[in-house]
């Protein structure tokens, strides 16, 4: 009897393990909502997940197929044809396309269709031996110009290069954060230091 009662405790136990090592620790660095004034549609974050290191975009609007079509105009001519890190963004453009719709397709078919508002949340993220962009569908909570992540359902992974994915981040934490290269560079040094 006791046995089985250490093995039904050990089956209980076995999940919050599990749990527990899954969890990250995730510092924000830095944050600036966009655009700088109201009205705001998102906020762009400067993360360290462990040793990853991740920009962040949140994303909550009314006219979302505009502020799409804006970071798509922006990635091609930050990206021009025939240079390296081309094909990556013509892949993020077009991932990022999908997950519009994706997320147009869900708001039709949920109560949330009530709501004008689509949420985005868009990260790069460089880890020691990888880079990626994740499309989430984020569950938000919000403060004045301040977003909170309260949960996040995974729409689509790309891997891409990480000279794309270091210079994209780049780009995005000067435009937002209003600070020029060397700045930038300063809060991204840890993963400077190793690219």
């Amino acid at each position: 009897m006791r046995c089985i009662l250490l093995f039904c405790l050990g089956c209980l136990l076995l999940p919050m393990l599990v749990l527990a090592k899954e969890k990250t620790s995730e510092v924000v660095i830095h944050r600036a909502p966009v655009p700088d004034k109201p009205p705001y549609q998102g906020e762009v974050r400067l993360v360290r997940r462990d040793s990853a290191l991740v920009v962040q975009t949140v994303l909550k609007s009314k006219v979302m197929r505009h502020l799409i079509a804006a970071i798509r105009k922006k990635e091609l001519g930050a990206w021009p044809e025939n240079h390296d890190g081309w094909l990556d963004s013509r892949h993020y453009g077009d991932s990022l396309y999908q997950a519009y719709e994706t997320l147009q397709a869900r708001q039709k078919n949920s109560e949330k269709s009530r709501s004008r508002y689509l949420q985005l949340l868009i990260e790069f993220v460089l880890e020691e031996r990888h880079s990626y962009v994740a499309f989430y569908e984020p569950t938000l909570t919000q403060d004045a110009d301040r977003l909170d992540i309260q949960e996040k359902d995974l729409l689509k992974k790309l891997k891409v290069s990480r000279g794309y994915a270091y210079n994209n981040m780049q780009v995005i934490l000067q435009d937002s954060f209003k600070l020029d290269a060397k700045a930038v560079l300063e809060l991204m040094r840890p993963v400077a230091e190793e690219h």
